[in-house]
């Protein structure tokens, strides 16, 4: 009797510390509490340990940042923020004491190197011309990217208790949903991992990592949310003596101007290369010019195949971008080391890159990496 009396209460103690026992937490649950803990963030103060590597820079920065929501929201519905972002060292000494600034409305961009400011409207921005290669600009729109990525992802849940900057965390891994991937034009090639703060139920360090095009590590070492931030904070003045420039007016000039093969040859200061013999089928549709960050040349060809032409001194434009979902092999073209950068899938196409002379030579489209390396090679 007393034996069963004795396990009845073991039994009951067993329940107990069953009914105690902390509850594994579903991958759902984690999105569902980060939404709510974003719904009802107000302000964030944030200092965070950054690295960067993309084709246009790379380095490591730290970053401050304020950030505060306007009331105000977008077509979409989502809210638009206002920010403040100020970097406080760097691995590279020209973008230290960069600073981002926007009202809702209106951003400013300043370099103290150049001494120059950037400004415009938030569409301008958007359009990511001003700015492109800075630090503060990219972080603002891979911040962007990153907020469409939680909101049309699937997640799996990689650790559940991991230590980052002294915060317990869940590490999760998000899988863009098929529309996601199409709208931000993602393809198979991103990894997006983020860290969630099990006390705040957000992101304290996320991993943005897109093979070629690039890859984003960011860490808060400092959070600070829902405290009063100074209207102040969101507004800039430039500088005395500082070049102001309007972002309109860069996006403007970053637009290519339509041209013609001898006319481009002759503006151009290098050797302007245009196939010797094309596929059967395919002519060439137009030539264009880009003055922005370097002198660039494009031809733009269709038919059986369609594909562009690109060179490139000085500064290579970003609108070329290689395909997604990426496989990436050195060759040899003219001579020259090329990456050879193959798609898949809903992004099939060939992406073949490489210096020649001082200028950047890329063939991109639509056609096989045999098709673009004939081309490589008949460039005269």
């Amino acid at each position: 009797m007393r034996m069963l009396r004795l396990g009845s209460l073991l039994a009951m103690v067993g329940l107990l510390l069953a009914a105690c026992a902390p509850r594994e937490v579903t991958a759902d649950e984690i999105m569902r509490r980060m939404e709510t803990a974003r719904n009802n963030l107000q302000t964030a103060h944030v200092i965070a340990d950054v690295a960067l590597q993309s084709p246009d820079r790379n380095g490591t920065f730290s970053v401050e940042a304020w950030a505060e929501k306007s009331g105000q929201t977008d077509a979409a519905g989502k809210p638009i923020g206002k920010l403040h972002a100020k970097v406080l060292s760097a691995s590279e000494q020209d973008v230290v004491n960069t600073e981002f600034v926007s009202d809702g409305e209106t951003f400013w961009l300043y370099s103290p190197k150049a001494n120059k400011v950037i400004t415009g409207k938030r569409s301008d921005l958007k359009q990511g011309q001003a700015g492109a290669a800075d630090p503060a600009a990219q972080m603002v729109q891979m911040q962007e990217a990153l907020q469409q990525l939680i909101d049309g992802a699937n997640v799996t849940i990689e650790n559940p208790n991991e230590q980052i900057a002294g915060r317990d965390t869940w590490k999760i891994r998000l899988t863009p949903k098929p529309e996601t991937q199409q709208q931000l034009q993602l393809g198979n090639v991103i990894d997006t991992t983020l860290w969630v703060d099990k006390q705040s139920d957000l992101p304290v360090k996320a991993l943005l990592d897109a093979k070629d095009l690039g890859k984003l590590e960011a860490t808060a070492t400092t959070l600070d949310l829902n405290q009063d931030i100074a209207d102040d904070r969101f507004t800039f003045t430039p500088p005395a003596g500082a070049e102001v420039v309007n972002a309109a007016e860069i996006a403007k000039n970053a637009r290519p101007q339509t041209t013609n093969l001898d006319d481009a040859r002759k503006a151009a200061s290098f050797t302007v290369l245009a196939p010797n013999a094309l596929p059967a089928g395919v002519q060439l549709d137009e030539v264009q010019q880009l003055n922005m960050r370097g002198e660039t040349v494009i031809q733009n060809y269709s038919g059986t195949i369609n594909f562009s032409l690109v060179q490139s001194k000085g500064g290579f434009p970003g609108e070329e971008r290689q395909p997604a979902g990426a496989q990436t092999q050195q060759v040899q073209v003219r001579g020259q080391s090329a990456s050879l950068i193959t798609g898949s899938g809903a992004q099939q196409g060939t992406f073949l890159r490489w210096q020649e002379k001082g200028v950047t030579i890329v063939i991109a489209g639509t056609l096989t990496p045999e098709e673009a390396t004939t081309i490589a090679e008949s460039l005269k």
